[in-house]
């Protein structure tokens, strides 16, 4: 009994300083880790940016393609249409219901009378004022994603050259997703055949471009 007793008094224990050695070690091992978990974190956000503004130009031609017309030849307003907005750093989702020529919202519709002969059609211009928003994302961030560049080519060939003022729409029209790029910039309207939009990861030499062209309708996106 008195030997057991001995062995448990006599058993040593972590001291003081060895304790905060293990606790210096394990500082220095967190500080050393975390630059590289928040550059992930970064990157990670980034990527899921990119992704979502893909997303986005698959979901409208999608929802053009699934808007079917009727027995009675009705049709729903508008196009489906994501608007670029460079200056806002902003991507938008929208039915296109304005017509700035005509001046008036489009008078189109599953429950109305109007059919495809006398339809009002869409600008193809988002009109925060009249179009119905279905999505947005907001791109600027300064910790991690940026809309760098947004340029393109028009129908006749000619380069559609980027400007802190571009705005690039692409519209598409049911029921087959007949599809429209328009183009803006401080010179006026441009249809474009093809468009590129460049996204950079702040602080980072990191790039994604993604490139839109009107006959294949398939966004493509190229690490740069």
């Amino acid at each position: 009994m008195e030997k057991s007793l001995k062995l448990i008094y006599e058993k040593k224990g972590f001291t003081l300083v060895e304790l905060i050695m293990v606790i210096m070690i394990i500082s220095v091992i967190t500080v050393a880790a975390v630059p590289g978990f928040t550059r992930s974190l970064r990157v990670a956000r980034f990527e899921k940016a990119v992704g979502e503004v893909v997303v986005l130009l698959e979901r409208a031609r999608t929802q053009a393609l699934a808007s079917k017309l009727d027995s009675n030849q009705k049709i729903p307003p508008g196009g489906y249409g994501v608007f670029f907005d460079f200056t806002n750093q902003e991507v938008v989702l929208f039915v296109d219901n304005w017509n700035a020529t005509v001046g008036k919202v489009v008078e189109v519709g599953y429950g109305d009378d109007v059919t495809i002969a006398n339809r009002v059609m869409p600008d193809g211009i988002y009109t925060a004022t009249s179009d119905s928003l279905l999505a947005a994302i907001e791109i600027n961030n300064p910790e991690y994603v940026q809309i760098t560049e947004l340029k393109g080519t028009s129908l006749i060939g000619s380069a559609w050259d980027h400007d802190s003022s571009n705005t690039a729409t692409v519209i598409f029209r049911p029921p087959y997703a007949d599809t429209t790029i328009i183009g803006v910039d401080v010179i006026g309207t441009t249809n474009l055949k093809n468009f590129e939009i460049e996204f950079k990861l702040v602080t980072e030499d990191i790039s994604r471009t993604i490139k839109f062209n009107r006959v294949t309708t398939t966004p493509q996106v190229f690490q740069n």
